[in-house]
């Protein structure tokens, strides 16, 4: 089964987008299946390699063909290039996160949290594949079983391209208000103390290591939300792109997370003092962790997969 990938990351983009898509491309080859991971924009060079191309498909639609399955996940397509791209044939899948588009025939994945309430229009031969039971995380976080009964310090990631400034605001709270180290995500030190540290290209069982053993996380509301949730660290998260809005909501939803709003809205940085007694104490500490693992068990790749092959076959 010749299985194409094809999606949007780097500069202004995120990475996101990426790390679902080469979750899923190891997903079919755990199940014997080779697939072809295509990458529209400007990704450094370390993302491409075996199997993984840098290639402006969205342009060049004709990348597309000759695939028995086809995977799109990009904001940056039109319904008319999906519809071109649908035409070719192919198996289609379309990685959806907010119904941005009236999808051709085929399969829409959205591997979001209560994704199955979306009101899809649904087609005669089209299958909705919804809910977090189809989120989509990095291999490491599959089998994931690693859960400290102690933990200490904070995660804290801005997300994943131009956060510099963000992270430095954001730590500067942190330090005023807790006791705890700061562990961020960072090309460096957004803060000059001994009390944080920065880390910077770690790889994905490096990250799920780095998050378990924190006490809380403040994070955007993408796709981190889903591998903290994962490793029951229970967040305070905060919207980057209007994409994360319903992020925002349905985690605060669970009792996992408490969301403080978007980066930059009046109230931002009182929002998160208020949160951090609530999320330093013991039992509510402990209570919003065991939340997490209930809704990411780590299998979605592997249903998603699998759903995909069977249709195809």
């Amino acid at each position: 089964m010749k299985t194409g990938i094809f999606t949007s990351a780097g500069k202004g983009i995120g990475y996101g987008h990426y790390g679902r898509c080469r979750a899923l491309k190891e997903g079919f080859e755990e199940k014997g299946v080779t697939a072809d991971l295509f990458i529209q924009g400007e990704c450094e060079q370390k993302f491409t390699g075996c199997d993984v191309y840098s290639a402006d498909w969205t342009t060049e639609t004709g990348l597309c063909r000759n695939y028995d399955v086809c995977v799109i996940d990009s904001y940056l397509t039109t319904e008319k290039q999906l519809a071109e791209i649908a035409s070719y044939g192919s198996l289609c899948v379309f990685i959806d996160d907010t119904n941005r588009l009236d999808y051709p025939e085929g399969i829409v994945l959205n591997g979001s949290l209560f994704a199955e309430n979306i009101p899809y229009k649904g087609k005669p031969s089209q299958m909705i594949l919804a809910g977090c039971k189809y989120a989509m995380l990095r291999r490491p976080f599959w089998d994931f079983d690693s859960y400290p009964e102690e933990r200490s310090g904070i995660f804290l990631s801005a997300g994943g391209s131009g956060a510099g400034k963000i992270a430095s605001e954001i730590c500067r709270l942190l330090l005023d208000n807790t006791d705890e180290d700061i562990f961020v995500i960072s090309e460096a030190k957004p803060v000059d103390s001994a009390r944080v540290q920065a880390f910077f290209g770690l790889s994905a069982g490096g990250m799920a290591e780095m998050m378990s053993g924190r006490l809380f996380a403040v994070s955007a509301a993408g796709q981190t939300s889903y591998e903290l949730a994962r490793t029951a660290v229970p967040s305070v998260l905060f919207g980057m792109a209007e994409n994360q809005r319903i992020n925002l909501e349905n985690w605060k939803k669970t009792g996992f997370a408490i969301s403080v709003g978007f980066y930059g809205d009046k109230n931002f940085d009182k929002l998160i003092k208020q949160t951090l007694t609530h999320i330093q104490d013991k039992d509510k500490n402990r209570s919003m962790s065991s939340l997490g693992p209930l809704y990411i068990d780590g299998q979605g790749v592997r249903r998603a997969a699998s759903m995909i092959m069977e249709v195809a076959e």
